[in-house]
């Protein structure tokens, strides 16, 4: 029998540290090798610098959670309008040099693609390092949120970033919202909705 995966909050100061596993997992994907085509550490310094703004945001808007020995992060914003993040645009040209007319374009494409309602919260980060897949943890960053939000009522946005992020999404209780989108005609992004149980 498979042990269950431990989840907790994330803590002050651990910031850097998840953005950093956001971006050693989602460097591979076709999206992230279209925002920053340069070489992989690259590409893990840019992602990793908006990522851990993203999370830093989170903990102070919303909910982070951290799995196993910090082999996994998800992280959750309520529903309602998101507040800014200070200052974001001058830190993400800083983090992102040439690159940051893709990063500002798949910014748009995101909000664009986000519906208006009903309210909902909205998952916008759920990564596992490679190396600790397939082991639930995935499952059980979804688990530790989803009670909170069923017993609210409250149904559930995010964007998959690819077949493998949407099987496990499918497999917890999400179906397709609308057809993939992304830029440069890439189908990268795979818009979805919970329902509350």
């Amino acid at each position: 029998m498979t042990e269950p995966v431990p989840v907790r909050r994330a803590r002050d100061g651990e910031a850097e540290a998840l953005g950093a596993i956001v971006a050693r997992a989602f460097a591979p994907l076709p999206l992230t090798r279209w925002l920053v085509p340069d070489d992989g550490e690259t590409r893990v310094a840019a992602l990793g610098g908006q990522f851990e703004m993203l999370v830093a945001h989170g903990m102070r808007h919303g909910d982070v959670y951290v799995a196993g020995n910090a082999e996994g992060v998800a992280v959750w914003f309520p529903a309602g309008e998101l507040p800014e993040i200070p200052g974001y645009d001058k830190r993400l040209a800083e983090i992102c040099g040439p690159y940051l007319p893709r990063f500002v374009e798949l910014d748009e494409l995101l909000h664009k693609a986000r519906p208006a309602g009903p309210p909902h919260a909205f998952l916008a980060l759920l990564a596992v390092e490679a190396g600790s897949r397939d082991r639930g943890i995935g499952s059980a960053l979804l688990d530790a949120h989803h009670s909170r939000l069923d017993a609210e009522g409250t149904p559930v946005y995010l964007d998959a970033s690819g077949l493998d992020s949407r099987r496990l999404y499918m497999r917890n209780g999400y179906t397709d919202y609308a057809p993939p989108y992304g830029p440069a005609g890439l189908a990268a992004l795979y818009p979805m909705w919970r329902e509350p149980r």
